[in-house]
């Protein structure tokens, strides 16, 4: 049985996005076109609709064009390092 998420903390911009994306299956380039946003201003609200929704986050460095130190970050684990 999949996970149910709840959407309740999302704006409803947010909650548009995620729907286009995760939903209906669109590339993040066409709902860039369709709600009038850069591709990385899609990629950004995304994220930050994760973190709303209370999923676990993946932060990545990038040192000299090559992804390095890439960890797995649950929420609580970030709360905690505050």
């Amino acid at each position: 049985m999949a996970a149910v998420i709840s959407l309740k903390n999302l704006t409803d911009k947010q909650r548009k996005v995620w729907r286009m994306r995760y939903r209906k299956g669109r590339r993040m380039r066409r709902i860039a076109l369709e709600m009038g946003m850069s591709d990385s201003g899609v990629s950004k609200m995304l994220q930050r609709a994760h973190t709303r929704a209370g999923l676990p986050v993946c932060r990545v460095s990038v040192i000299g064009g090559k992804p390095r130190n890439v960890r797995l970050y649950l929420l609580s684990e970030v709360f905690e390092q505050v």
